[in-house]
């Protein structure tokens, strides 16, 4: 299963607000502009599984750590430190002749 878009978008604006607030980031950046971006502090969180957070899905509680990233995580991230992030669509798409 895969986290939808507006749970990502959920999870990573909640967190990125605790952050704003004063909240210790679960990673290190070392980048000092990114370090303030808390979208991005947040996002990378969710990507590294870092984020303690679970989803309702069909009656049942899912921690995100057992669901797929959306694509758009990857890109955002890749988008705003100039990553190489490959993601798990792009290989399978070289791997097939």
């Amino acid at each position: 299963m895969m986290l939808t878009r507006f749970e990502v978008a959920r999870i990573v604006g909640l967190r990125a607000v605790r952050l704003s607030e004063g909240a210790e980031p679960f990673v290190d950046v070392a980048d000092g502009t990114l370090r303030h971006d808390y979208t991005y502090v947040a996002s990378l969180e969710l990507y590294e599984r870092r984020i303690d957070v679970c989803v309702r899905r069909d009656d049942r509680i899912v921690h995100v750590s057992e669901l797929r990233l959306p694509i758009d995580v990857e890109v955002y991230l890749n988008t705003r430190d100039g990553g190489t992030r490959v993601s798990s669509f792009s290989r399978s798409a070289q791997t097939t002749p």
